[in-house]
């Protein structure tokens, strides 16, 4: 006993002892399954669910945005018509623009009149042959008048009302043409004029062009002549002076130095400082120098052309060794082609002769094969 209300606790009733079924794992594998359906079912019923708020959500706050923007776009309009009634009215605005080109359009084609588009050319044409025939038939009865001559001068003359009309249209006609031969002729002959004068201005121009272009390469060919000139009288000079230094310079028909090496002497090729520039000439120790510089120069000139003539003989026959060894190899390479060519013909006849006698010899034994057969046959 414990203190307090104690109450007896009911006693639960036992079951009763069933018997198991065999099938009994089979049920409850089956309503486990049916278990795990009905949780996925609910999981994707959700996912659904939550997927059409969302898009809900999102329409909604894309109306939203399009009725603000549609708010303001209506806002704007209303005050566009508070400043202009009729600022959207774009039909009345492009029926202006369209009449004002029509206005314009029947501004530049005149009065509308229907007339026919080839039978007024034709008509017109009609006339002018009509007009031309007449023409004809005037002159040639002029012609006729002038053939008879005086024969019906006495005659009396008796012309038409109608024919005196005629003759007046073919008269005016007459004088129209010759007024339109004379414009026209007056047309050519002042295109001819101004043709004229623009030939006229171009040839004086070609001719101005063509005499400054002449004066301009005689001016050239002046200062070339003059150069050539100029270079001629110093190569002279330089010759002369050279020549008077010992050495030998060649020119051409042209007075022209052949090689300017030529003008080189030994050692080094520079211009000796004339005394003369910083002291008196008659100085005699200066003179003396002068002197001594020319013996000295002098001398090596005499040595340079001694050792270039040396020089010179000892090439050309070197040159001359050399050409000899050409030539010589040259025969004894034309001996050794001819006889490797006549050692090729030999060769060739040989081969040739006995092509032919093996030829022979087989045809000896066969004719003699052959006359042994008949001999066999005949006995």
């Amino acid at each position: 006993m414990k203190f307090g209300l104690n109450i007896a606790k009911s006693k639960q009733p036992r079951g009763r002892f069933t018997q198991r079924n065999a099938f009994a794992q089979d049920e409850s594998e089956e309503s486990g399954d049916d278990d795990q359906q009905q949780q996925q079912s609910g999981s994707s019923s959700s996912k659904k669910k939550n997927d059409k708020q969302q898009h809900k959500n999102t329409v909604n706050q894309q109306l939203s945005k399009t009725s603000t923007i549609n708010k303001k776009i209506a806002e704007q309009h209303a005050k566009a018509l508070e400043e202009d009634a009729n600022i959207f009215d774009y039909d009345a605005v492009y029926d202006d623009l369209k009449q004002a080109e029509q206005i314009k359009k029947e501004a530049l084609k005149g009065p509308e009149t229907k007339k026919p588009k080839y039978i007024q050319g034709l008509l017109e044409m009609a006339e002018i042959r009509k007009k031309d025939r007449l023409l004809a038939e005037e002159k040639k009865v002029a012609r006729e008048r002038e053939a008879e001559g005086e024969e019906f001068a006495d005659k009396e003359v008796f012309m038409t009302e109608a024919f005196k009309k005629q003759k007046e249209e073919l008269q005016r006609i007459e004088a129209e043409e010759r007024k339109r031969e004379e414009e026209a002729d007056k047309g050519k002959k002042m295109a001819s004029f101004y043709k004229q004068v623009l030939d006229k201005k171009e040839a004086e121009r070609e001719a101005l062009i063509q005499h400054l272009k002449n004066k301009k390469e005689k001016e050239t060919s002046d200062d070339k002549s003059n150069s050539a000139q100029k270079d001629e009288s110093l190569d002279v000079e330089l010759a002369k002076e050279a020549e008077r230094e010992g050495k030998q310079v060649m020119l051409n028909d042209n007075n022209e130095i052949v090689d300017r090496r030529q003008l080189l002497g030994a050692g080094l090729n520079f211009k000796p400082k004339k005394f003369g520039s910083f002291g008196s000439l008659n100085d005699e120790r200066a003179q003396e120098r002068q002197r001594e510089y020319d013996e000295y120069k002098r001398k090596k000139v005499e040595e340079y052309e001694a050792r270039r003539r040396t020089g010179n003989k000892e090439e050309r026959e070197r040159f001359s060794q050399e050409i000899e060894k050409q030539m010589m190899e040259t025969r004894q390479k034309e001996k050794e082609e001819e006889e490797q060519k006549q050692r090729d013909l030999e060769q060739k006849a040989a081969t040739k002769r006995t092509t032919d006698d093996v030829a022979m010899s087989a045809r000896e034994r066969y004719l003699a094969r052959k006359k042994q057969k008949l001999q066999q046959e005949a006995s």
